[in-house]
């Protein structure tokens, strides 16, 4: 026989199942999917912004000059180059316009994102009230408000009157704006919940700044003493002594300048009592290295003035210089200005200032006191800048505000998750994982176990992750392909290119290249996307247009690694031997999707980098990745789980039947299919046959097929065009309505897993990929989907629901179809049956058997179980899984979704019937089906919205086949009974009937249930038992189920056999939520997350029982034994990723846990199986 894919049954089972069988577009409710792991993730405060404005009377001159001789009157940029300002405007016309462009950006500064107070030097500019007037805050037109519609226009109106009059005098500036932070707390004051409504909670973790700006150089002070004298034994909030060598940057001995007041709104605490919560060092403190070498001395991190260390209630403040007599200083030459300046750099005379060689000079000549500006920024650790050109205002003013926004950016914290996820082969353990924390790094790790179980890092590797050679390796030199959608005459898309950016359609098309083109920014955003980091902001640079990254390779979240190494599924079919030994040296290889925007495949051998590829459906949403606020609002591109399978593409006949086959030679491939999860409906495919390949050259073969499509994504418009390519165009339409957002893992052979056993040959001999459509289709229906994988790459739909119209009932709205198990029937190596459940719990049977696949189609049951219903007629079936709430645990009325493949094996229990009166025993036959429920896609499933108790169910299939054809190499379904193939089985087994459900409970299954209290606890495990009752009475029964005991907890891995017994392997999840703060609500608590929680549970699939041996060690003793351990058949395990190795005596479960790895020992069933020595349970 040919080794197969799908699941096919041991000779002794098949005897089994041999007697038993012949011996005589609409409107629906989408799920929401979440776009980030649940974690901790704070609540936004939003910052108090103070603006001073200069609108002293030399605001009216030009931006050239020192007086306003031929000034020009434009209002709006009148340079030659776009938003380019003439050197003759007045400087008032460009502040006004400047600061309009930035506050009425509503993308920039959205309502509610900051607090806005606003003062000018001269009479406030006619505002009634000042924003500290007297000793109680007012609430005044300009006092702090959040920026809202109504605030936003009164700001503007300020704008707008403003007129160039007076003196500069800016240390009143500064003083108003320290005493109005220290005023009494009020609810008209600052620092109120919402200022005018509501005063308390007053937050503490509320961050605070004044934006100063200035065209030239103060005259007229208001001492604010000495407030950076570093010898006078100051000490901050947090008792740092402010002394020493490290302070020489802020210290002056004059107490007259702007740099002591900004000093002291930064240093002295604003507010000592009544606050509630603090405020945090942001995350660029926190990471930034320990010392910095500036002007040859290591300044520590905390005097460093590119970070803010303040955990007391303080303000930041940054000034702007806006002509050259505000960032000139003729009267002192020694002191060089940087060389940047939108905003000042750290060099010039920056180093001297720290080290001491040079010092601040007094500012007692007025020719010196734009240094005063530079000083009080970095006193007040803001930024100075120094602005030559009218255009650079508005761009100082929005850089300010990006970077407000940059530091009051939620803390993303630590994650529920695991974070990781892992496979295993007999050369290695692949772990992925990912770090929010470090701007959602990812990467993948090697390890190799060790015949004493215990794991060390793969030698090859060099004690390097994934992440550590993609950022070594040059962007440019990265082979990434992608698909393009330019369409040719005969409306075929071009297909494969290289990811890389033209000014022509030679790699994506121009509607692509148009997504990632925002600001002329396309050709940098692209390669940012391959990894260049020339142009990514930094924990010191946010004015850089993208974010930044900690590492090139993005998050893997919720994508399974796949490992490929040489064609390992053992065809006996013509010409797969020849491409085995062909291959067998290739490079191996693992393969996960990233949310990068691409899937990634890496050297199994040193974990670098051969290949990636970005779906066609990722490029629409891939701008989003390089957005500064992306960190803290991640989006998934690539999450769903890659796998591959050998197949042959030649499409002639694998049928040695054929009268062609004797010369038709088979062109084997190795072929990847890819999904996207929640980042995109649809997959792709890929040529992995050799990975020496792999180049940009390549890209049109190596790319086969991208049906991968972007949530918003309109159908095509076919109605100018005719004849075959209006058809085709049609034809596609019609057939993307049906396909979703597919997150189902692969279904792997439980006698190999480096094979799933959904890549298959089909009954006609053509190969295929068989999936279920998933979520979020237009039509919302559960589908199967066969998509040829040979020349002719048609895809064939078998509806479940038949002719039912998508929208008119339960099951065609809001439903999909999720993971199908394949089962070969009569081990030829050609899959029969496709069981699968869907998101409304029902669990389908579909009939493939046929040669002709117009034949297939979903399983009908009793008399007309031998026909099948695809467009024609309604599917039913074979259960529908509904469960009850904690409350009510028997209503059973609420639909249970069913994510996982089910488990399938031929039923092996004998049963008695009565036959005229005589008793006779004979095998129950048909197969047992094992599922579980629970769904966590949607933002609201970890909460377990809507779903109620979640169980495991396994049912009976009934079904008795027959073999047809002169080889009997057919199979069909027996359903008459006067049909001679199955004369007499009928009437003992009965016609294939669907399990019943009623309203009070699962029908004719039998209760199963889990100890309600631990038998047994040790070392962070706790243990259960599981029913020992007797057996089904299977003249009664038809199954059992099991609702799982702890709230929202669910199936979402699949069920495995363990050591070739009929024991499952259950690993259920309650999982992880993120913190319960609603981020709409102001508060300094993030709230704790809750974190995932695991169980493994060993059960049999034929009874719902616990194994009649001892296979879990609760007392720790490394013995197994029913009293001792107290029967327990269940355990807690850690969260994540779960790795069972079978060794020759145990097998040894591996986890993570805090501290490293944990591993639990399970003993082997008393037989020994001939399986492979070890398992991957994910």
């Amino acid at each position: 026989m040919p080794s197969s894919s799908p699941l096919r049954f041991p000779q002794t089972l098949i005897a089994l199942a041999a007697v038993a069988a012949l011996t005589p577009q609409k409107l629906w409710a989408a799920l929401d999917f979440a776009q980030a792991p649940p974690g901790t993730v704070e609540p936004y405060v939003a910052p108090n912004v103070i603006i001073s404005i200069d609108d002293s009377g030399s605001m009216n001159y030009r931006l050239d000059r020192e007086n306003a001789t031929g000034a020009n009157e434009a209002t709006s940029p009148n340079g030659p180059s776009p938003n380019t300002w003439l050197l003759n405007s007045r400087r008032m016309n460009v502040l006004k316009y400047a600061l309009k462009e930035v506050f009425n950006d509503t993308n920039l500064l959205p309502d509610g994102k900051i607090r806005l107070a606003w003062q000018a030097m001269n009479a406030n500019n006619n505002t009634p009230g000042n924003i500290n007037t007297g000793g109680t805050a007012q609430s005044s037109t300009n006092s702090m408000k959040v920026l809202d519609q109504v605030h936003r226009s009164n700001f503007i109106s300020f704008i707008n009157r403003l007129t160039p009059n007076s003196s500069t005098p800016s240390h009143k500036m500064f003083k108003q704006a320290d005493e109005y932070m220290r005023l009494p707390l009020h609810q008209n004051g600052p620092w109120a919940i919402k200022p005018g409504t509501t005063g308390s909670p007053y937050l503490g973790c509320r961050r605070n700044y004044h934006i100063f700006m200035t065209d030239g150089r103060w005259n007229g002070t208001v001492s604010g003493g000495s407030q950076d004298n570093n010898t006078a034994g100051t000490r901050f909030p947090d008792s740092t002594l402010y002394s020493g060598p490290n302070t020489r940057l802020y210290h002056d001995t004059y107490s007259d300048t702007l740099a002591d007041w900004a000093f002291k709104s930064w240093s002295d605490s604003l507010k000592t009592s009544g606050l509630t919560g603090t405020v945090k060092p942001l995350p660029e403190y926190n990471q930034a290295p320990a010392t910095e070498v500036i002007g040859g001395m290591a300044l520590p991190k905390y005097w460093n003035p590119k970070y803010n260390p303040a955990t007391w209630p303080h303000m930041v403040t940054y000034t702007i210089g806006f002509s050259q007599m505000a960032y000139t200083w003729p009267g002192a030459p020694s002191i060089i200005r940087p060389t940047e300046m939108v905003p000042f750099g750290y060099d010039g005379s920056f180093p001297d200032l720290v080290n001491g060689t040079k010092t601040w000079p007094a500012m007692s000549s007025e020719d010196r006191r734009s240094l005063d500006l530079w000083h009080a920024a970095l006193n007040g650790r803001g930024r100075f800048y120094a602005v030559e050109k009218g255009e650079d205002l508005e761009d100082a003013f929005r850089q300010i505000i990006k970077t407000i926004g940059t530091d009051v950016e939620p803390d993303r914290g630590s994650t529920a998750t695991s974070g990781s996820n892992a496979t295993r082969n007999n050369v290695g353990r692949f772990t992925a994982s990912y770090e929010p924390d470090k701007h959602w790094k990812g990467m993948i790790t090697g390890e190799i176990v060790k015949s004493d179980n215990t794991t060390a890092p793969h030698p090859g590797w060099g004690n390097e992750s994934t992440a550590d050679k993609l950022d070594g390796t040059p962007f440019g030199s990265r082979v990434i392909l992608s698909w393009s959608d330019q369409k040719d005459a005969l409306g075929k898309e071009k297909g494969g290119v290289a990811f890389r950016w033209a000014t022509n359609q030679t790699y994506l098309s121009t509607a692509q290249k148009t997504y990632l083109n925002a600001g002329n920014l396309g050709s940098d955003r692209l390669n940012y996307v391959r990894g260049d980091t020339s142009k990514q902001r930094t924990s010191t640079i946010s004015t850089l247009p993208f974010r930044q990254r900690t590492s090139v390779q993005g998050d893997i979240v919720n994508s399974e690694v796949w490992y490929t190494g040489a064609p390992a599924s053992n065809y006996a079919l013509k010409n797969y031997s020849n491409f085995t030994q062909s291959n067998k040296d290739r490079s191996a290889m693992i393969y996960v999707g990233g949310n990068d925007g691409m899937l990634h495949g890496f050297s199994a051998d040193n974990g670098s980098e051969k290949l990636a590829y970005v779906p066609r459906g990722a490029i629409p949403k891939l701008a989003r990745l390089t957005d500064p606020v992306f960190n803290d609002q991640h989006r998934y591109y690539v999450d769903g789980s890659p796998m591959t399978g050998d197949v042959d593409i030649g499409g002639g006949p694998l049928d040695p039947k054929d009268p062609s086959y004797p010369t038709y030679n088979p062109l084997w491939r190795t072929m990847l299919i890819g999904t996207l999860g929640a980042g995109g409906k649809g997959y792709f495919v890929l040529d992995v046959t050799n990975p020496s390949n792999f180049a940009e050259s390549n890209a049109s073969s190596l790319a086969v097929m991208d049906r991968t499509r972007d949530i918003d994504e309109v159908a095509a418009d076919c109605s100018a065009l005719s004849g075959s390519v209006k058809t085709a165009c049609d034809k596609q339409n019609e057939e993307d309505t049906d396909i979703g957002h597919i997150f189902a893992k692969p279904v792997v052979d439980p006698d190999n897993v480096q094979r799933t056993t959904q890549i298959v040959r089909m009954n006609n001999n053509r190969w295929a990929v068989v999936m279920g459509n998933g979520y979020n289709s237009v039509n919302q229906r559960p589908v199967l989907l066969i998509q040829y994988l040979d020349q002719g790459r048609e895809l064939v739909r078998l509806v479940a629901t038949g002719s039912t119209p998508p929208g008119t009932t339960g099951n065609t709205t809001d439903n999909g179809l999720s993971a199908p198990r394949l089962v070969d029937i009569n081990n030829d190596g050609r899959p029969d049956v496709v069981y699968a459940g869907d998101n409304k719990g029902n669990l389908w049977k579909f009939l493939i058997a046929s040669s002709n696949d117009s034949e297939w189609g979903v399983a009908q049951w009793g008399s007309s179980s031998n026909t099948t219903a695809n467009s024609t007629i309604n599917g039913t079936p074979l259960y529908t899984a509904k469960g009850g709430t904690e409350g009510s645990p028997n209503s059973r009325t609420l639909p249970q979704p069913i994510v996982t493949a089910p488990t399938v094996r031929a039923n092996d229990r004998m049963k008695t019937i009565t036959v005229a009166g005589v008793p006779q025993t004979l095998p129950v036959g048909g197969m047992m089906v094992a599922f579980g429920t629970g769904r966590n896609v949607a933002k609201t499933d970890p909460e377990n919205a809507g779903m109620g108790i979640h169980t495991l169910y396994s049912v009976l299939d009934n079904t008795v086949y027959k073999l047809l054809g002169t080889e009997k190499d057919r199979v069909a379904v027996c359903s008459n009974t006067g049909d001679s193939d199955c004369q007499g089985l009928l009437d003992r087994y009965g016609l294939p009937s669907a399990v019943s459900v009623t309203a009070s409970g699962p029908g004719s299954l039998v209760q199963r249930s889990i100890s309600s209290s631990v038998v047994h606890s040790r070392d962070n495990r706790e243990f259960w038992t599981v029913d020992a009752a007797s057996g089904i009475d299977w003249n009664t029964h038809k199954g059992w189920y099991l609702d799982l005991p702890q709230t929202g907890e669910r199936l979402l891995k699949p069920m495995e056999f363990y050591d070739a017994s009929n024991i499952l392997t259950v690993f259920t999840q309650v999982p992880a939520r993120g913190s319960r703060t609603a981020l709409t609500t102001e508060s300094c608590e993030a709230g704790t997350p809750e974190n995932e929680r695991q169980y493994l549970t060993m059960i049999n699939i034929m009874d719902g029982k616990r194994s009649s041996v001892q296979l879990m060690d609760t007392n720790g003793d490394g013995k197994y034994d029913l009293s001792a351990d107290r029967g327990a058949s269940r355990m807690s395990v850690t969260k994540g990723a779960q790795t069972l190795i079978k060794f020759h005596n145990k097998a040894t479960l591996y986890g993570k846990e805090a501290g490293g790895e944990r591993k639990d020992d399970i003993a082997l069933m008393p037989e020994t199986a001939l399986r492979p020595s070890w398992r991957q349970l994910q």
